[in-house]
Formats: structure tokens, C-alpha cells, sequence
């Protein structure tokens, strides 16, 4: 976000740092990045990170050296100054160890003689909680009690029991934090529910079911005269739950877990590298000679006006057209600051303006002014968790799905369900501003070729594959 300029001179600066909450794990480390908005060196300036007063800091650079004499007690040893673009003037502090304690807003100031300026950066915590541990022992007529206790959370959880159906049950939680890392301790307890599993979730991060461990084994042990007319459903559900398997936790586990899927995806799909189609391209794009790669112009090309190109917006269609079967193509968007990526019907109207909306036949994911979102009508904004330089993405015509994927993560992005259509869909380009890095059709992408079945792996995505399901 911009600084607040403090003084003036002949030398006026600002600071920027990102106007978007940093999410840390506790336990974890995380970056604080402050910029000046001028392209001089920051070497000789005095750079100081803090929380609420700027006296003691957080972290304090000066005179090239680290000052740990006006160092919050709380920091030192758990922070590092990160210098290595200090000639272009950035620089960052890296908190180690990052606590829950750690939530809330630092102000990085940067001061050159008598200018100074600064701005504000938000830092948002996360705690993943332990596994919770489930205690169980006879209810009153013939019911369960059961107890679901858990520590190491933040912010504070929501918790609850829930029926096989989804259903909350009645129950009463109590939460108490610590005083020293802030963290939360839940306890909640059921009593006369058999069918029930506890739930665990922060507003932070996507919320998480956590299933009841090794119930059954509780129940020999601390249930041996309770009828079997009461306990054999409980069996049965835990039974079902771990052959079902437990949720995984937070971003990174549902990246693995998509990782998986999208790898069973690709022994059921044709692999493919589109081309793209000139005779749709509009005036404001270059195509490469391969019809690989697409990028922005500054000024229009003379191109003849024919039915098929888009003549308003800087589109471009690939070649290929798809009806039936599974598809899967990864698209380099590297450092672009704004496209559109997806596929739409071969039917759509390339004349004037697009209306970008599944409602006109295109299914798209938009980056704009560092906003990613999924073309619905109204829109969804996403929130990637991880840099997205090259997209997967992967069409299942008989499914009437089209979903897309981070490359370098394997996580899932979005996903467009219940398409129905009559005619072929074709892969969708689109570059807005004119940003020079173009887009580029994967044809040799090592990133591509690590999430590939072994079938697949040291062949060109330019080559369709033919794999029988």
C-alpha cells in the first residue's frame, strides 16, 4: 500500500508495501517487503520495521548494520534483514518462528537525512491446531458420551459436532487462550450422539473437518458393558470414516490432494499443445510463427476484417476444437499483469465488445490490476496461494467440467461444472494492456512434464496422446 510521506524535499520519496494481508503459519516464518517508490538505493538509508511505537523496533538497519540495542525483546534472535536488492530499493525483514502474538499491523519506515516516509503492512496468523483427541464413556440411555479436545489454534476456532448428514448438533464449547502465545485450547463435549464427527475450522484458512482417530479402540477400552445395540453404530460410522480417510489440512494439503487427482486425471486424457488460429486473432495481438505464442501490440496491424476475427477486443482462438474426451493444455503466463484464459463455444460472436460470462458461451479465469477471477455471472474472486506463472488447464467434455491449475503447485484453482453445449468448445486467449510479456503455449514445460504419468513423461505436449481409459 502507498506511504504516508512525512517530510519534503528536493529528494521526495515514498514507501509501498503490499495493500493485501501476509498470511504466516505459527511455527513458520513469513517476509515483510517494503519498496521505495523511486529507483535509488536504500544502502545508506535507515530502515525500520515496528509495531506500535517506532522506539523499540521490530527490526532496525542502520548504517549497513543490524542496531539489536533498540530491539524488541520479543524479536531478538527471530528476525533476518533481507539486503539483497537494497541497490533498487527493496528490502524486507523475515520473522522466524512466527507466533500467534505476531498478528496484527508493522510499519516499516525508511529515512534518508531529514526525509522519511513509511506505510503499513497487515500480517494475519494462522495456528493449525493439534489433532484433536476424542475421549468417549457411556451417555445416559444407552447414548455416547464424547469429548473433543484440541490446543495450538488461531485465531479462535469455531467448533462442533455434526451428524453423517452435515447436521450441527447441540453442544457447548469452551475456549480459553493462553496468555503467553495466544493460542487457543478448545473443549467440547457431546453426550447421546453415536453418529457425529468433530469439526474444527478458522476464518483464516479454509476450515477443516477433523475425523475422531482411533474411537474404536477407545470404545474396547472404556465402553466393555455397553450394549452392542449402542455401540455397533458408532463402529460402523468410524468404520466408514477412515475408509474414507481424513481431510487434509489447510492450502498446502489440498494442493497435494489436487496434485493427486490431477495426475489420475492425465491417464484419461489427451495431452495437447493448441496452436493458435490467425484468422481469429485481432489486430492488437502478434502471433509467433509456430502459433505457439501470442503477445500485445501498441498499434494495429492491416489485417483483412473477416467474419472470424475478433475486431474490439485483443482475443485470439486456438485451432483446435473439442467435442468429446478429456483435454489438458498449460499456458505460460510468467510475469503478464492481465489475460483472460479458458475456452468458449466455437459459435461465439467475435464482433465488438465480449461478454465474458458462461451465460455467452466462454468459461474463463481473469487476472486484472492483480485481481484474479473466475468469469461467472456475478464473478468469484480467487485468491491463489502461490505464484501462478504457467495454468493447466483441463477439459472433460463428458463431465461438462473445466477446471484450472496452478502448474507449479498442482493446486486447484477453479472450477467450471455443469457446462452443456451443442457445439465445440476451442481454447480462449486473451491480453489486455500492453504489458510486452506474452502468453505461451507449453510445449516443452519441465513443470508440465513432473505432473505427468510415467506414460506421458519426455513427450512434447505439441503431440496429442491417445490413451485408452
Amino acid at each position: 500500500m502507498p506511504a504516508h510521506l512525512l517530510s519534503l524535499g528536493k529528494a521526495d520519496f515514498s514507501v509501498f508495501a503490499p495493500d493485501k494481508p501476509l498470511l504466516a503459519v505459527v511455527g513458520e516464518e513469513v517476509d515483510l517487503p517494503c519498496h521505495l517508490s523511486l529507483n535509488i538505493s536504500a544502502e545508506d538509508m535507515e530502515l525500520r520495521w515496528y509495531r506500535d511505537q517506532p522506539s523499540p523496533a521490530m527490526h532496525l538497519h542502520k548504517n549497513g548494520i543490524d542496531v539489536q540495542d533498540e530491539q524488541m525483546a520479543e524479536y531478538q534472535g527471530r528476525t533476518t534483514f533481507l539486503s539483497t536488492r537494497l541497490a533498487q530499493g527493496q528490502a524486507a525483514v523475515r520473522i522466524h518462528n512466527v507466533t500467534a502474538l505476531d498478528n496484527g499491523t508493522f510499519h516499516c519506515n525508511f529515512r534518508d537525512g531529514i526525509m522519511s516516509a513509511e506505510t503499513t503492512l497487515w500480517l494475519r496468523v494462522a495456528g493449525l491446531g493439534s489433532e484433536p483427541k476424542i475421549q468417549v464413556g457411556p451417555g445416559q440411555s444407552e447414548g455416547v458420551w464424547a469429548q473433543c479436545t484440541s490446543e495450538g489454534w488461531y485465531p479462535e476456532p469455531q467448533v462442533e459436532w455434526r451428524d453423517l448428514g452435515g447436521q450441527s448438533l447441540p453442544s457447548v464449547t469452551n475456549l480459553s487462550a493462553s496468555p503467553t502465545t495466544g493460542e487457543f485450547e478448545t473443549l467440547c463435549p457431546l453426550t447421546h450422539e453415536p453418529y457425529s464427527v468433530c469439526v474444527l475450522r478458522t476464518q483464516v484458512l479454509s476450515y477443516s473437518d477433523i475425523l475422531p482417530g482411533s474411537v474404536l479402540a477407545q470404545l474396547s477400552r472404556s465402553l466393555p458393558s455397553m450394549t452392542w445395540r449402542t455401540v455397533l453404530p458408532l463402529i460402523l460410522t468410524v468404520a466408514g470414516l477412515a475408509i474414507a480417510g481424513a481431510t487434509c489440512l489447510f492450502q498446502k494439503c489440498k494442493g497435494e490432494r489436487n496434485r493427486v487427482e490431477l495426475e489420475k486425471e492425465r491417464r484419461y486424457r489427451a495431452l495437447v499443445g493448441p496452436s493458435l488460429d490467425p484468422d481469429t486473432a485481432s489486430p492488437k495481438l502478434a502471433l509467433s510463427e509456430d502459433g505457439k505464442s501470442v503477445r500485445r501490440l501498441f498499434f494495429d496491424q492491416e489485417l483483412p476484417d473477416i467474419p472470424s476475427r475478433f475486431d474490439q477486443d485483443p482475443c485470439v482462438l486456438a485451432r483446435e476444437q473439442f467435442s468429446a474426451g478429456k483435454y489438458y493444455w498449460v499456458v505460460q503466463v510468467g510475469h503478464r499483469k492481465a489475460w483472460n484464459l479458458g475456452v468458449c463455444l466455437d459459435s461465439l460472436d467475435p464482433k465488438g465488445r465480449i461478454p465474458k460470462a458462461p451465460t455467452n458461451g466462454l468459461w474463463a479465469l481473469e487476472l486484472y490490476k492483480e485481481t484474479f477471477w473466475a468469469l461467472t455471472f456475478p464473478r468469484v474472486r480467487l485468491y491463489p496461494s502461490e505464484p501462478l506463472h504457467q495454468v493447466g488447464i483441463l477439459l472433460d467434455c463428458e463431465a461438462g467440467r473445466v477446471s484450472f491449475y496452478n502448474v507449479g503447485s498442482g493446486s486447484l484453482i477453479y472450477t467450471f461444472s455443469g457446462l452443456s453445449f451443442s457445439v465445440p468448445l476451442r481454447p480462449f486467449f486473451c491480453l489486455w494492456t500492453h504489458d510486452p510479456n506474452p502468453l505461451t503455449i507449453c510445449t516443452e514445460c519441465q513443470d508440465l512434464e513432473a505432473l505427468g504419468s510415467p506414460q506421458s513423461q519426455g513427450q512434447k505436449v505439441g503431440s496429442l496422446l491417445h490413451q485408452d481409459p
